[in-house]
């Protein structure tokens, strides 16, 4: 299958499942329901390509398979924390400011936005089946940092969720564990994981495969880091101390305050 067949049956994919969940947000009135189901759009382009492709090569495969369970773990770890408790303060914000067509503008503000940011971001399952060549040394260390990521991000949302979860932590500011090591050690994972993907599809003729991975580490480091600090800050006082002690995503020691 050639690399336009591929990112043509990948855009359908997504184009398909991005609209089916948008008519579903309408008559909830809730848009985040595309961030509980982010991981599954990256299940969906690789296990419907496997099936279209019906390669059995290991690469591909391996790269579905990592996916998988990235995407999965992501979609019941946010489902699990998000679930009952309405739209998520950033898009119930939008919503207020947006007009009474902001059910409309869902659609290509967030939803086909979200669905394009996709489609950059999967470059590695494309690359994987664009050329399913030997698995080789770099692709081994690429299965060794995803495996990294994976945990580190696992680890994170644990950490947090505990202390979100303990009443004596109220009102306080997460800066334990990992997360006195980066202030958002799970985005960190996260990107890791994609740059392990990266690395297993990564060839001479598959060097765009690291345009996913560039993609979702920007998209972390600006998008959803300032967005999310901006809230912080307004909520949590201390907040500022924090950033100024804790460096903002890659892991290191805490700086004195």
């Amino acid at each position: 299958m050639g690399l336009i067949e591929l990112y043509g049956t990948a855009l359908l994919v997504v184009f398909c499942l991005v609209t089916l969940l948008w008519a579903i947000s309408v008559p909830l009135k809730d848009a985040s329901i595309i961030d509980l189901l982010w991981g599954p759009l990256f299940v969906a382009i690789a296990w419907v390509l496997l099936a279209r492709t019906g390669t059995m090569a290991a690469k591909p495969f391996l790269v579905s398979l990592l996916v998988t369970l990235w995407g999965l773990r992501l979609a019941f770890h946010l489902t699990a924390r998000n679930l009952g408790h309405g739209e998520d303060r950033r898009y119930a914000l939008w919503r207020q400011h947006g007009g009474e067509n902001w059910w409309l503008k869902t659609y290509y503000r967030i939803y086909l936005f979200q669905g394009g940011i996709a489609l950059v971001v999967a470059t590695p399952i494309i690359a994987a089946f664009h050329r399913p060549d030997t698995f080789g040394v770099l692709a081994a260390f690429g299965v060794l940092v995803w495996a990294a990521g994976f945990v580190f991000e696992m680890l994170a949302d644990i950490q947090l969720g505990r202390f979100k979860n303990d009443p004596a932590n109220r009102g306080q500011i997460m800066d334990r564990g990992l997360w006195s090591l980066s202030r958002h050690p799970n985005y960190f994972g996260d990107a890791l994981q994609w740059w392990g993907l990266g690395l297993i599809a990564l060839s001479g003729a598959t060097w765009w495969a690291l345009i996913g991975p560039v993609a979702m580490t920007a998209v972390f480091l600006g998008l959803s880091n300032d967005v999310l600090e901006r809230g912080m800050r307004k909520r949590h006082p201390g907040y500022e101390a924090y950033i100024a002690a804790t460096p903002k995503f890659f892991p290191a020691l805490r700086r004195p305050r």
